[in-house]
């Protein structure tokens, strides 16, 4: 059995340690790794020709270039953030109830442990190596913007870095608290195909609230928060976006403060607390659902 509690020991460190490992043997973070590899470079790429263009579309050269720089820094964070969420809900898609359908959970739970412990253990295993992940990612790109030069990059000062990698982690994180409820609630594949919507709703809602702001309807504009209160990960990427690439001069007039997905206004202290009140609610709710639940 891959899991035991030793006498005097703590299940739920011992749910947390086996978590690590399960994730560790399994192909996704090998594919995931390929795959982010292929990404960088592919950005590499980017980041040392498009700064460069001659071509500059009616540009002079500086803003041409300011504006290069302001877009593919963006672009990095961007779809970095998109390949953290996926690996997130490829992880924890199935982590439950994955155990659940192979009958491996009634062994676990025939020991000495608590519903809530199991869910706290797998969670927070999982939210160790998604943030370990993203903290790999978050300081390659970093390193790969400062070593080319991009000033957007070698003008951070280390509170924006701070602030920008806390706002990084938190992504993952509350991808997870969902996931988790998720994987309680159904089958590994139905989960990982819905919170993948519900990933992509978010960046929905951002154009939608944009598009309100441009037409002015509010209407349009309640549609776009609504929709953010559902899926409220884009959210958290575009004011961790506004932090660690600000936009400046020719780049932020011609992007009118957007990110590559849209947004509208900066997110409010108020948003944030309902964000957390998010996480700890699904948290809650797995926990609850799978207390209750019939384990036979």
């Amino acid at each position: 059995m891959w899991f035991c509690t030793p006498k005097g020991g703590i299940p739920i460190v011992a749910i947390f340690t086996s978590t690590l490992q399960e994730a560790i043997r399994k192909k996704t973070l090998i594919v995931m790794g390929v795959v982010t590899g292929l990404y960088l470079i592919f950005w590499t790429l980017m980041v040392n020709y498009f700064p460069n263009s001659s071509i500059t579309h009616g540009m002079t050269l500086d803003q041409f270039r300011l504006f290069a720089i302001q877009m593919v820094s963006k672009m990095g964070f961007q779809f970095s953030a998109m390949l953290i969420a996926l690996l997130t809900i490829m992880l924890g898609s199935g982590t439950i109830s994955t155990e659940m359908e192979t009958g491996l959970i009634q062994g676990v739970l025939s020991r000495p442990i608590r519903r809530y412990e199991y869910v706290l253990g797998k969670f927070f295993g999982l939210v160790l190596i998604a943030c370990a992940f993203a903290t790999i990612l978050y300081m390659l790109i970093l390193v790969i913007g400062a070593v080319f030069g991009l000033s957007t990059f070698t003008s951070l000062t280390f509170s924006q870095i701070f602030m920008g990698w806390v706002l990084y982690l938190l992504l993952p994180i509350a991808i997870l608290c969902l996931t988790v409820y998720g994987s309680v609630s159904m089958k590994a594949v139905p989960n990982g195909i819905l919170m993948i919507f519900i990933y992509i709703l978010g960046n929905v809602g951002g154009m939608v609230e944009m598009i309100g702001q441009f037409l002015n309807r509010n209407s349009i504009i309640g549609t776009g928060i609504f929709i953010s209160l559902i899926s409220p990960f884009q959210t958290i990427y575009n004011t961790m976006e506004r932090v660690i690439v600000p936009n400046s001069q020719i780049a932020g007039n011609v992007m009118s403060g957007a990110s590559m997905s849209g947004s509208g206004e900066p997110a409010s202290v108020w948003m944030f607390v309902y964000i957390g009140l998010y996480m700890i609610g699904f948290l809650f709710l797995a926990i609850h659902r799978f207390s209750r639940k019939d384990i036979s």
